[in-house]
């Protein structure tokens, strides 16, 4: 009986094991595989887990969101305390809130932490620019550029020419802007403020020829226009400029370009009969 028994467990388990016929001769099913379970998604680290808060940060660093700005960015320090660019973040926050000495604490950090971090010294530079103290602006402005891996000089040196224009050395202004173009040929700011520092010499041929080539690049971009409207109607050529007062207003009309172009466009109005 205990035979009989062992050999029905052993038949029981071969045929269990084995293909098992379907209706007809030779045709045969083979028992499905099991399918593994998914993988399990690791658990992000302290380190990704603060780059993400920081990403997060930035962005509404940048849609002026400051509050908000801050708890992400406080939320990536807290996970990573070591990391320059986080510091030079929230550096960038107070600035923007106005709180020049808190920003100013945030940017040494940065700077301890990484002593070649060109922008925090660039950060420094524009709090003590705010703070009246141009040489001291100026010394970070310089110290921004001496790092040949700056990835971004064409600011520094555009920061050095509004200097320059404060400090009445429009000569030196005229070559930092024609430093930072030639650093980097596509910055807007200071095609922007080279021709005007041109127009304000008299220049007004060169200055539209600036005009011109942004508007063709970036047709969007109001500047350029109110700027043309504003040599046309000093050159009583009020047609024109009602044109570019109209293109800038169309543009952005709550904007304070759109304003102004709103009312330079009733003046002419009043000066047409």
């Amino acid at each position: 009986m205990r035979k009989s028994t062992a050999l029905a467990l052993i038949v029981l388990t071969l045929s269990s094991c084995a293909p098992f016929s379907g209706g007809g001769q030779g045709q045969t099913k083979t028992a499905p595989v099991p399918q593994q379970p998914p993988p399990q998604a690791s658990k992000p680290s302290p380190k990704e887990k603060a780059e993400g808060y920081y990403q997060i940060g930035i962005s509404y660093l940048r849609l002026g969101e400051i509050p908000l700005a801050l708890n992400y960015l406080f939320k990536a320090k807290k996970l990573s305390p070591r990391d320059p660019k986080i510091y030079n973040a929230i550096g960038v926050a107070f600035l923007k809130r106005g709180d020049l000495s808190k920003a100013e604490e945030n940017f040494l950090k940065a700077i301890k932490l990484k002593k070649d971090f060109s922008e925090s010294y660039l950060n420094l530079g524009i709090v003590y620019e705010e703070r009246g103290n141009y040489q001291k602006a100026r010394e970070y402005y310089n110290k921004a550029l001496s790092n040949p891996l700056y990835l971004t000089p064409e600011v520094a040196y555009y920061r050095l020419a509004l200097l320059d224009l404060k400090e009445g050395r429009r000569k030196e202004a005229k070559k930092n802007l024609v430093r930072a173009l030639r650093n980097n040929p596509d910055y807007i700011p200071a095609y922007l403020e080279l021709a005007k520092l041109l127009t304000d010499e008299g220049n007004t041929e060169r200055a539209k020829e600036i005009y011109f080539r942004l508007i063709g690049l970036y047709p969007k971009l109001q500047p350029p226009y109110c700027a043309l409207g504003e040599i046309y109607l000093k050159e009583k050529k009020l047609k024109i400029a009602k044109k570019y007062f109209k293109k800038c207003m169309e543009i952005d009309p709550a904007s304070g370009l759109g304003i102004k172009a709103k009312l330079k466009l009733e003046e002419i109005d009043e000066q047409t009969p």
